[in-house]
């Protein structure tokens, strides 16, 4: 059996919109587009994954349980399954890094901020954080252990359901964060994954192949395969 993560950028919101920093819960909903985004994300999925994904997470963030929702709502009517048949669980500690002092701010200025703090991450600074936010380690203490617990629980499962079968975990979850735990993941080069944005409900699939975080390979990252 193969098991494989896919981490999924939530679709766009209000905030993106209007380019407002916005990291804490509830935070702010998806637009039509973002909900269109969502849609679309679920048939790309089925395209891609075929009948693999068989649970669904998100975070607490009001735009990520929208678009899992509409994600896994279009994977099921495409692929001829039941609503429900993928589970959709709103999990904790998978939200985005707090940005601290430049939460709702909107200025030029703030945006170069979180790029230069974003970069020293993926850099492993383990000082990186603005005012009153988070460094990277802080979320990889939070965002990991949920990824660990996923993995050892669908492992350590012996049902028909799943007993060697290639299955892979939705992750529904916020840019910065998917990017800075994936580049640690698979120990990317730091200026590949800064250059690699990821936008609205694009995604990277990661393959932990029973290895410590840190050693998982990744197999695509928002369109392009990776070998």
């Amino acid at each position: 059996m193969t098991l494989r993560l896919v981490l999924m950028r939530h679709g766009q919101t209000h905030s993106n919109l209007r380019r407002v920093i916005d990291t804490r819960p509830p935070g702010a909903d998806l637009t039509e587009k973002g909900q269109q985004q969502a849609l679309s994300a679920g048939a790309e999925l089925a395209e891609m994954c075929g009948p693999r994904i068989s649970e669904a997470y998100c975070s607490v963030a009001v735009r990520t349980q929208q678009t899992a929702e509409r994600v896994v709502g279009a994977y099921e009517g495409i692929l001829g399954l039941q609503p429900g048949d993928v589970p959709i669980a709103v999990t904790e500690g998978i939200h985005e890094i707090d940005l601290g002092e430049l939460e709702g701010r909107d200025d030029h200025a703030a945006y170069e901020a979180y790029m230069e703090n974003l970069a020293a991450w993926l850099r492993s600074d383990a000082s990186a954080q603005a005012e009153g936010g988070e460094t990277y380690l802080q979320l990889l203490d939070r965002y990991v252990p949920v990824l660990d617990a996923l993995i050892a629980d669908h492992e350590g499962r012996d049902t028909d359901d799943h007993e060697g079968r290639d299955t892979d975990l939705l992750v529904v979850s916020h840019g910065g964060a998917i990017r800075t735990v994936a580049a640690h993941a698979a120990s990317v080069d730091p200026q590949v994954a800064l250059d690699a944005y990821i936008a609205n409900c694009q995604f990277v699939v990661l393959e932990p192949g029973g290895k410590p975080f840190g050693q998982w390979a990744v197999r695509y990252w928002a369109g392009h395969d990776v070998r």
